[in-house]
Protein backbone atom coordinates (compact mmCIF):
# COMPACT_ATOMS: atom_id res chain seq x y z
CA UNK A 1 0.00 0.00 0.00
CA UNK A 2 1.43 3.40 -1.00
CA UNK A 3 1.96 6.26 1.49
CA UNK A 4 -0.69 8.22 -0.44
CA UNK A 5 -3.31 5.50 -0.01
CA UNK A 6 -2.49 5.18 3.69
CA UNK A 7 -3.04 8.93 4.01
CA UNK A 8 -6.44 8.62 2.31
CA UNK A 9 -7.46 5.81 4.68
CA UNK A 10 -6.43 7.87 7.70
CA UNK A 11 -8.31 10.94 6.46
CA UNK A 12 -11.45 8.91 5.87
CA UNK A 13 -11.25 7.36 9.34
CA UNK A 14 -11.10 10.78 10.99
CA UNK A 15 -13.92 12.22 8.87
CA UNK A 16 -16.64 9.74 9.84
CA UNK A 17 -17.70 8.93 13.41
CA UNK A 18 -17.42 5.25 14.27
CA UNK A 19 -19.38 3.29 16.89
CA UNK A 20 -16.16 1.86 18.36
CA UNK A 21 -13.18 3.76 19.83
CA UNK A 22 -10.50 4.69 17.29
CA UNK A 23 -7.21 3.13 18.34
CA UNK A 24 -3.72 4.49 17.81
CA UNK A 25 -3.06 1.60 15.43
CA UNK A 26 -6.02 2.53 13.19
CA UNK A 27 -3.83 3.17 10.18
CA UNK A 28 -2.21 -0.24 10.53
CA UNK A 29 -5.63 -1.89 10.53
CA UNK A 30 -6.13 -0.71 6.96
CA UNK A 31 -3.03 -2.46 5.65
CA UNK A 32 -4.35 -5.65 4.17
CA UNK A 33 -1.81 -8.24 3.14
CA UNK A 34 -3.33 -11.51 1.85
CA UNK A 35 -3.05 -14.52 4.14
CA UNK A 36 -0.96 -17.47 3.05
CA UNK A 37 -3.93 -19.63 2.18
CA UNK A 38 -5.65 -20.66 -1.04
CA UNK A 39 -9.39 -20.50 -0.37
CA UNK A 40 -11.65 -22.98 -2.14
CA UNK A 41 -14.42 -20.54 -2.93
CA UNK A 42 -17.88 -22.01 -3.39
CA UNK A 43 -19.67 -21.67 -6.71
CA UNK A 44 -23.10 -20.10 -6.85
CA UNK A 45 -25.72 -22.61 -5.83
CA UNK A 46 -23.42 -24.59 -3.54
CA UNK A 47 -24.25 -25.13 0.11
CA UNK A 48 -22.53 -22.92 2.68
CA UNK A 49 -20.86 -24.89 5.51
CA UNK A 50 -22.69 -24.78 8.82
CA UNK A 51 -20.72 -24.34 12.04
CA UNK A 52 -21.49 -23.64 15.67
CA UNK A 53 -21.28 -19.95 16.62
CA UNK A 54 -21.90 -17.96 19.82
CA UNK A 55 -24.22 -14.96 19.87
CA UNK A 56 -24.51 -11.77 21.93
CA UNK A 57 -26.20 -13.57 24.83
CA UNK A 58 -23.86 -16.55 24.74
CA UNK A 59 -26.49 -18.55 22.87
CA UNK A 60 -25.67 -21.11 20.19
CA UNK A 61 -26.07 -19.81 16.64
CA UNK A 62 -25.95 -21.81 13.41
CA UNK A 63 -26.68 -20.88 9.82
CA UNK A 64 -29.32 -23.59 9.94
CA UNK A 65 -31.21 -21.46 12.47
CA UNK A 66 -32.07 -19.09 9.62
CA UNK A 67 -33.40 -21.69 7.19
CA UNK A 68 -36.48 -20.38 5.42
CA UNK A 69 -34.95 -16.88 5.12
CA UNK A 70 -32.50 -15.21 2.78
CA UNK A 71 -29.37 -14.44 4.80
CA UNK A 72 -26.52 -11.98 4.27
CA UNK A 73 -23.34 -13.12 6.01
CA UNK A 74 -20.34 -10.85 6.49
CA UNK A 75 -17.14 -10.87 8.59
CA UNK A 76 -15.66 -8.22 10.89
CA UNK A 77 -13.80 -7.69 14.14
CA UNK A 78 -14.80 -5.10 16.69
CA UNK A 79 -11.40 -3.39 17.02
CA UNK A 80 -11.14 -2.69 13.29
CA UNK A 81 -11.21 1.06 12.66
CA UNK A 82 -10.19 1.17 8.98
CA UNK A 83 -12.89 3.35 7.45
CA UNK A 84 -13.45 1.24 4.33
CA UNK A 85 -13.43 -2.10 6.11
CA UNK A 86 -15.48 -3.26 9.12
CA UNK A 87 -17.01 0.13 10.04
CA UNK A 88 -18.19 0.64 6.45
CA UNK A 89 -19.70 -2.85 6.29
CA UNK A 90 -21.38 -2.23 9.64
CA UNK A 91 -22.92 1.02 8.42
CA UNK A 92 -24.04 -0.67 5.20
CA UNK A 93 -25.69 -3.48 7.14
CA UNK A 94 -27.40 -0.95 9.40
CA UNK A 95 -28.77 0.87 6.36
CA UNK A 96 -29.82 -2.44 4.76
CA UNK A 97 -31.63 -3.31 7.99
CA UNK A 98 -33.71 -0.14 7.68
CA UNK A 99 -34.34 -0.74 3.97
CA UNK A 100 -35.55 -4.29 4.56
CA UNK A 101 -38.05 -3.00 7.10
CA UNK A 102 -39.24 -0.29 4.72
CA UNK A 103 -39.63 -2.89 1.96
CA UNK A 104 -41.66 -5.17 4.21
CA UNK A 105 -39.03 -7.88 3.68
CA UNK A 106 -37.63 -8.10 7.21
CA UNK A 107 -39.60 -11.22 8.05
CA UNK A 108 -38.07 -13.10 5.12
CA UNK A 109 -34.45 -11.99 5.53
CA UNK A 110 -31.69 -11.93 8.12
CA UNK A 111 -28.27 -10.30 8.57
CA UNK A 112 -25.38 -12.17 10.21
CA UNK A 113 -22.06 -10.55 11.17
CA UNK A 114 -19.36 -13.03 12.21
CA UNK A 115 -16.29 -11.96 14.17
CA UNK A 116 -12.76 -12.85 13.07
CA UNK A 117 -11.50 -12.25 16.61
CA UNK A 118 -13.36 -14.68 18.89
CA UNK A 119 -10.84 -14.39 21.73
CA UNK A 120 -11.56 -10.67 22.17
CA UNK A 121 -15.07 -10.44 20.75
CA UNK A 122 -16.85 -12.01 23.69
CA UNK A 123 -20.63 -12.03 23.96
CA UNK A 124 -20.48 -8.80 25.97
CA UNK A 125 -18.30 -7.10 23.36
CA UNK A 126 -20.56 -8.29 20.54
CA UNK A 127 -23.62 -6.97 22.37
CA UNK A 128 -22.04 -3.53 22.82
CA UNK A 129 -20.91 -3.47 19.20
CA UNK A 130 -24.41 -4.39 18.02
CA UNK A 131 -25.90 -1.57 20.09
CA UNK A 132 -23.51 0.84 18.39
CA UNK A 133 -25.21 0.06 15.09
CA UNK A 134 -28.72 -0.08 16.57
CA UNK A 135 -28.99 -3.67 15.39
CA UNK A 136 -32.44 -5.22 15.74
CA UNK A 137 -31.77 -8.72 17.14
CA UNK A 138 -34.83 -10.04 15.32
CA UNK A 139 -33.19 -9.12 12.02
CA UNK A 140 -29.44 -8.82 12.65
CA UNK A 141 -27.28 -11.29 14.60
CA UNK A 142 -23.67 -10.80 15.72
CA UNK A 143 -21.73 -13.97 16.49
CA UNK A 144 -18.28 -15.49 16.95
CA UNK A 145 -16.91 -19.03 16.78
CA UNK A 146 -13.69 -20.96 17.10
CA UNK A 147 -10.81 -20.20 14.74
CA UNK A 148 -11.08 -23.42 12.73
CA UNK A 149 -14.76 -22.94 12.03
CA UNK A 150 -14.35 -19.29 11.04
CA UNK A 151 -11.54 -20.24 8.67
CA UNK A 152 -13.82 -22.90 7.18
CA UNK A 153 -16.60 -20.39 6.56
CA UNK A 154 -14.20 -17.77 5.26
CA UNK A 155 -12.48 -20.11 2.83
CA UNK A 156 -15.87 -21.03 1.39
CA UNK A 157 -16.40 -17.45 0.18
CA UNK A 158 -12.85 -16.28 -0.54
CA UNK A 159 -12.23 -14.52 2.76
CA UNK A 160 -8.55 -14.13 3.63
CA UNK A 161 -7.29 -12.92 6.98
CA UNK A 162 -4.31 -13.20 9.30
CA UNK A 163 -3.14 -11.74 12.58
CA UNK A 164 -0.45 -9.07 12.45
CA UNK A 165 0.74 -8.22 15.94
CA UNK A 166 -2.45 -7.23 17.78
CA UNK A 167 -4.52 -6.56 14.67
CA UNK A 168 -6.11 -8.58 11.88
CA UNK A 169 -5.44 -7.99 8.19
CA UNK A 170 -8.36 -9.15 6.08
CA UNK A 171 -10.22 -8.68 2.84
CA UNK A 172 -13.99 -8.27 2.61
CA UNK A 173 -16.64 -10.80 1.70
CA UNK A 174 -20.41 -10.55 2.07
CA UNK A 175 -22.41 -13.56 0.89
CA UNK A 176 -26.13 -13.92 0.27
CA UNK A 177 -27.64 -17.33 1.05
CA UNK A 178 -31.05 -18.58 0.03
CA UNK A 179 -33.64 -20.14 2.33
CA UNK A 180 -31.88 -23.52 2.23
CA UNK A 181 -28.38 -22.13 2.83
CA UNK A 182 -27.05 -22.16 -0.74
CA UNK A 183 -24.81 -19.36 -2.02
CA UNK A 184 -26.64 -17.03 -4.39
CA UNK A 185 -24.27 -14.06 -4.52
CA UNK A 186 -20.87 -13.06 -3.15
CA UNK A 187 -20.07 -9.36 -2.81
CA UNK A 188 -16.29 -8.90 -2.95
CA UNK A 189 -14.69 -5.84 -1.40
CA UNK A 190 -16.50 -2.66 -0.38
CA UNK A 191 -18.03 -1.63 -3.70
CA UNK A 192 -21.60 -2.68 -2.92
CA UNK A 193 -24.35 -0.49 -1.47
CA UNK A 194 -27.04 -1.11 1.16
CA UNK A 195 -29.62 -0.76 -1.61
CA UNK A 196 -27.96 -3.54 -3.62
CA UNK A 197 -27.76 -5.84 -0.62
CA UNK A 198 -31.38 -5.24 0.43
CA UNK A 199 -32.60 -5.77 -3.13
CA UNK A 200 -30.55 -8.98 -3.48
CA UNK A 201 -31.90 -10.34 -0.20
CA UNK A 202 -35.47 -9.51 -1.13
CA UNK A 203 -35.12 -11.06 -4.60
CA UNK A 204 -33.46 -14.17 -3.15
CA UNK A 205 -36.19 -14.57 -0.53
CA UNK A 206 -38.84 -14.39 -3.25
CA UNK A 207 -37.13 -16.58 -5.84
CA UNK A 208 -35.55 -19.32 -3.71
CA UNK A 209 -38.00 -20.55 -1.09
Amino acid sequence: MTPFFRLLCFAAATAFPLPWPVLAEAESAALFQPANIAPQELALGELMPDVLLRGCRGEEVRLADFRGKAVAVTFFYSRCTAATFCPLVGRNFAAAQSLLKQMGAAGNCHLLSISLDPARDTSEVLAAYARGYEADPALWTFAAGNEADIQKLGAAVGLEYKRVDDLIDHNLRTVVLDASGHVRRIFRGDGWTPQELAAELNATARRFR
